[in-house]
């Protein structure tokens, strides 16, 4: 399988640098990504690795932020 071209490295970050990001594992991301919690990623490439740039990370940070797991843990921190 192939990798990320080098364009898509620097304009984009991969699913496990979004996932890490987003404090979550690669394989809970994948999961919301498939039951459509979260948007579409940004770009798919012809191989099917999905990339995400800034605005669909913070987009998706506003939805686990208000999801009921987001709520349960500022309740936990707080």
């Amino acid at each position: 399988m192939a990798g990320p071209k080098i364009s898509e490295k620097y304009k984009y970050m991969t699913l496990p640098q979004a996932a890490k990001r987003l404090g979550l594992h690669p394989a809970k991301l994948r999961r919301r990504l498939k039951h459509g919690v979260l948007p579409a990623p940004t770009f798919v490439n012809e191989y099917g690795l999905n990339f995400f740039d800034e605005d669909w990370l913070k987009e998706a940070q506003v939805i686990l932020a208000n999801s009921f797991e987001g709520q349960e843990r500022q309740q936990q921190e707080g």
